[in-house]
């Protein structure tokens, strides 16, 4: 089961650059900054103090998970990004629901109650989560690119 602790511990982290030069593009950063910081508290919490030690356990706060991440990418849907950052703004929205339907994914294969399925779903989530972390960051990077330019 350590596997589906080390999984389900996966915490997208976006770290954006302070000012921007504008007005728009700093109110832009700050909102975005702040949902970043409330969801990796939201994920923190779901997963603390919390080592699933069954499929059942990890399906439990794997749908908490998912919860948090649906949250996140419709927070982040509701922010309205400067023109120049729009498409990434989106692909941002989207990675983050891309994650919170890969552990949905998870979910089910946890809740299936087979050792083998919920270990290769651990497996699946962890990469999953390793791929979107870099995703997430590429995205980031481009933002904090063309805002500074």
């Amino acid at each position: 089961m350590p596997r589906l602790a080390k999984a389900l511990a996966f915490v997208a982290v976006v770290a954006f650059v302070g000012g921007c030069g504008n007005g728009e593009q700093n109110d832009y950063v700050d909102e975005v900054n702040q949902l970043q910081n409330e969801l990796v508290a939201n994920v923190s919490d779901a997963v603390a103090g919390s080592t699933p030690s069954t499929p059942k356990d990890a399906a439990r706060i794997a749908g908490d998970l998912q919860q948090v991440f649906e949250d996140g990418a419709e927070s982040f849907a509701e922010v309205d990004p400067p023109e120049e950052v729009a498409d990434l703004h989106q692909q941002l929205v989207d990675q983050i629901q891309a994650i919170a339907d890969q552990v949905g994914e998870a979910e089910d294969a946890f809740t299936s109650g087979s050792a083998q399925q919920a270990s290769e779903a651990a497996i699946a989530l962890q990469n999953a989560g390793n791929e979107a972390q870099t995703d997430l960051d590429t995205i980031i990077d481009q933002i904090n690119e063309q805002l500074q330019s």
